[in-house]
């Protein structure tokens, strides 16, 4: 890409932004397919993997070299409850990460970035799996990353010929706490330190600034990444606060410590020959590293000085699983038991999420977000508390009727978790967009909507009473009214596919209808799957997909096809495996 030498300085400055977008976008499609093709993973790998402040820091370069994001990987573990002083440790691995994928992008790789978005293209349309097409956007993601790199590293050597740039950046630089401020809000605003280490890279690069005032703008910008998770986490209890508070008062005294060494490690430097670029990137991956040593010494001590620094909060008594007792201390029965009340519990709180998503469905659902998604995490507590101790029960001596009943509360609350899914990822989402493109659906859809919604809400107590009684008759009832259900909801679609078609109606608004129709129908299908083992029991399910309890090993065997569980099946299966281990073992 040739500059020409009279170019001015909007035109720069503009191509600059572009330049930086590009980059943004690059990273961004980075994270959505490693997302895609790992996102379930990495969540049960955040989620069930840690084992104290060392593995979370770990995790935390792991999930950055991924994702290559620290804010990416700080919302993830946010998301899942990472807190304290294992969630601080976390943030420090992170920012750790985040210093070596920068190390990697420093050397000039624009080269590559041709063949990887081709790569990345090629897989993305034509892979044979989601995971494919995942690795493929991840690909194609970076390869626009090293394009944009290269773009920047053109477009900022002719800034070094413009008089009024380089006397503004001298101005700016001739205040050491302005400079800091100043990079510190420029990487809060783009979200990312990464794509900020790289720009200042290439600037100094360019002699645009000279070094070591670039040495200083890192440590600005290390302060505007730790500012991120500060903001994002302002509206959360203290518990979710403390990392992020932790990490940013870390990088604060990280940052007075290293200002008066900055000449010195300047000297080091050049001394050295390190070329100016990788002065700043080693400067990056120096401080950020050190941070890390240092708060890895007082991780424990300083959440638990912040967590009894900060006000008492005002906040309404969140939802919690209040009767699983010791197993130790109590019967197989008594256990069971305690299980199905916090199960009752975690069915009233879905209950009111799908009837508050229900109201908002033609008001708007704008207010309704932030609710829905504390719900869900919620009911993600409940569930990932009531599958540990039922796969502590597992462990116990336990009779076949009350190993049964432990794999079928184990796939009532798997089926609640994956349902508040639904609704917090999936149906919510699809109102927004109808609501932001004011599309208003025809009479019969709104009529085919309102029918299948309430026949979901119909099957909800009769499945709360088959998992309470093992009731045959009520799981006989909830069978039939799946397979009316199931009629039912074809015969919608399939008028209003040919009614579509007849009145050349808007193909955005009947892609609409039909995403919604089919996540009430994965609703519908996930309550209704307490019927299965208990008609399995009795053998009335021999000719249906279901194969149930096999009579010579006693293990079971779920047809994930037929209850339509489709949120990764691998975790379901971890779960699963563990009571059907323990089985197998007695």
């Amino acid at each position: 890409m040739d500059i020409a030498n009279d170019t001015s300085i909007t035109q720069l400055l503009i191509g600059l932004a572009g330049g930086v977008a590009l980059l943004i976008w690059g990273l961004k499609r980075v994270q959505k397919g490693m997302n895609r093709a790992y996102g379930s993973k990495l969540a049960y790998l955040v989620r069930d993997k840690f084992a104290g402040v060392w593995s979370a820091l770990g995790l935390g370069v792991t999930l950055t070299l991924i994702l290559q994001s620290s804010t990416a990987s700080a919302l993830l573990a946010a998301s899942l409850g990472v807190q304290g002083e294992a969630g601080l440790a976390f943030l420090l691995g992170a920012d750790v990460g985040t210093t070596l994928v920068a190390l990697v992008l420093s050397f000039d790789l624009s080269a590559l970035s041709p063949f990887m978005i081709a790569v990345g293209v090629g897989l993305e349309f034509k892979g044979s799996s989601k995971r494919l097409q995942g690795i493929g956007q991840a690909a194609m993601g970076l390869g626009l990353m090293l394009l944009a790199l290269g773009t920047l590293r053109q477009l900022a050597e002719p800034l070094q010929a413009s008089q009024l740039f380089v006397d503004v950046m001298r101005s700016l630089l001739a205040e050491p706490w302005l400079a800091l401020a100043f990079a510190a809000v420029i990487t809060f605003m783009l979200h990312s330190s990464l794509v900020m280490v790289l720009l200042l890279a290439g600037i100094v690069a360019a002699q645009v600034i000279d070094t070591r005032s670039g040495l200083l703008l890192v440590l600005g910008v290390n302060i505007g990444s730790a500012l991120i998770p500060v903001y994002l986490s302002r509206s959360a209890s203290n518990a979710k606060r403390v990392a992020p508070l932790g990490n940013l008062l870390l990088r604060c005294l990280g940052v007075m410590a290293f200002i008066p060494m900055l000449d010195w490690l300047h000297g080091i430097f050049n001394s050295v020959s390190f070329a100016p670029a990788w002065q700043l990137v080693i400067m990056h991956s120096l401080f950020n590293l050190t941070v890390a040593s240092f708060g890895m010494l007082i991780v424990s001590k300083l959440a638990g000085w912040i967590d009894y620094r900060l006000p008492p909060q005002k906040l309404t008594p969140t939802p919690a699983p209040k009767h699983l007792d010791d197993i130790l201390d109590t019967s197989p029965a008594a256990a069971i038991a305690n299980v199905v009340r916090d199960t009752l519990t975690m069915g009233d709180l879905l209950e009111d999420m799908l009837t508050d998503v229900h109201q908002g469905m033609y008001k708007g659902v704008d207010s309704l977000e932030k609710k829905i998604h504390q719900s869900d995490d919620i009911i993600d507590d409940f569930h990932e508390q009531i599958n540990a101790y039922l796969l502590e029960l597992g462990g116990q001596e336990l009779s076949h009727d009350e190993r049964a009943r432990c794999q079928d509360l184990l796939l009532f609350t798997t089926n609640i978790e994956h349902a508040g899914d639904i609704l917090e990822r999936s149906i919510i989402m699809l109102l927004k967009k109808m609501h932001k493109l004011h599309i208003e659906f025809s009479g019969p859809e709104k009529a085919a909507i309102e029918d299948c919604m309430q026949r979901l809400f119909d099957v909800i107590p009769l499945s709360f009473q088959v998992m309470m009684s093992e009731d045959v008759e009520a799981a006989r009832e909830l069978f039939q009214a799946k397979q009316s259900f199931n009629k039912q909801h074809q015969d919608y679609l399939d008028s209003q596919r040919q009614e579509a078609m007849e009145q050349q109606l808007s193909s955005v608004a009947h892609a609409l209808f039909t995403d919604i129709m089919r996540d009430i129908k994965r609703l519908h299908s996930h309550f209704t799957a307490i019927a299965y083992p208990v008609l399995n029991r009795q053998g009335e399910l021999h000719n249906s997909r279901w194969r149930g309890l096999n009579s010579s090993h006693d293990k079971p065997i779920v047809d994930q096809e037929d209850i339509e569980t489709d949120i990764d099946e691998d975790m379901d299966a971890d779960l699963i495996e563990g009571l059907k281990d323990d089985q197998a073992s007695k």
